[in-house]
């Protein structure tokens, strides 16, 4: 079987008929005909029913329709993202943690995507832990990060791109205090101790001695948010200038740590890989924010 019959298969259903497939193809009805004749006899197996006048796909024409479109998208990509010219083509998958994403990484994606209209990315969503260990395992190109809480091998690369301080996030009728006052009179509602951030907020509570009083754990930020609104606690977190900014409209955010800890976020991605171009790209537009 060929390239070629499958993409032909593709085209009927895509087109409705064998005749309309054909004049999609330049090829006669016959010749279509022709073509899905020898994949049948091939595979041993019959794909079309003739209901009627028509020719619709069965069980297995279905499968092997699904089949057939893998295969097409696969050839039809084989070249992109190859040599010099290739780098701004095909497909960049990145990684970001859920504050990046609502943060600065929209504008800068949509800034690539006037750059290089051939381009596509895809963006997979955890946390920095998760996420770094995809990059190390080669199958992300670069994740956009809080810097690991650990030494960089020399394999990988870091860059820092935002210095975010740290808030208690407030329920706006709570009175002015200080962060630690807040902390002893509010019930804390932590987030996931896995990640990054959380290890430096549990680091900043023990070397000051503040022991909250704990509502509840979660391992969402926008979830989190909710239970302050609800005035079931208080949470702290991480904040960028741009979700700072916005998030000061709803909440009081009152500076945490003693002085006030930052978490740095950036891109994490390895020394040497054939998207390292692209990526650095994607590095220089966030800097032209």
């Amino acid at each position: 079987m060929s390239i070629k019959t499958l993409r032909t298969l593709c085209t009927i259903v895509q087109q409705g008929s064998f005749a309309a497939a054909g004049d999609k193809l330049g090829l006669t009805q016959a010749a279509v005909s022709t073509q899905i004749r020898q994949l049948e006899e091939q595979l041993e197996v019959q794909l079309f029913d003739r209901i009627g006048r028509n020719q619709v796909l069965n069980h297995d024409g279905r499968l092997v329709l699904e089949r057939a479109q893998e295969i097409v998208q696969l050839y039809d990509q084989l070249g992109d993202g190859l040599g010099s010219e290739g780098q701004f083509k095909g497909e960049l998958l990145i990684g970001a943690v859920f504050s990046v994403q609502i943060g600065f990484l929209g504008p800068v994606l949509a800034r690539l995507r006037d750059l290089y209209p051939e381009l596509k990315i895809k963006v997979m969503r955890g946390m920095s832990i998760d996420l770094a260990q995809r990059v190390e395992s080669g199958e992300l190109d670069a994740v956009l990060i809080t810097e690991p809480q650990r030494a960089i091998a020399a394999e990988y690369h870091w860059t820092t791109l935002e210095q975010e301080p740290f808030y208690v996030v407030c329920h706006q009728d709570t009175p002015a205090e200080s962060d630690a006052q807040v902390l002893q009179q509010q019930p804390l509602i932590r987030l996931d101790p896995r990640a990054w951030a959380g290890t430096m907020i549990e680091n900043e509570l023990k070397r000051r001695g503040i022991t909250p009083e704990e509502m509840m754990e979660l391992d969402s930020l926008q979830a989190a948010l909710m239970m302050v609104e609800q005035k079931l606690g208080v949470t702290i977190m991480a904040l960028g200038k741009h979700r700072e900014n916005y998030l000061r409209k709803q909440f009081r955010l009152v500076p945490f740590g003693e002085p006030v800890i930052h978490r740095n976020v950036g891109v994490y991605q390895r020394q040497n890989h054939n998207r390292k171009a692209l990526v650095d790209e994607l590095i220089e537009q966030f800097r032209q924010l």
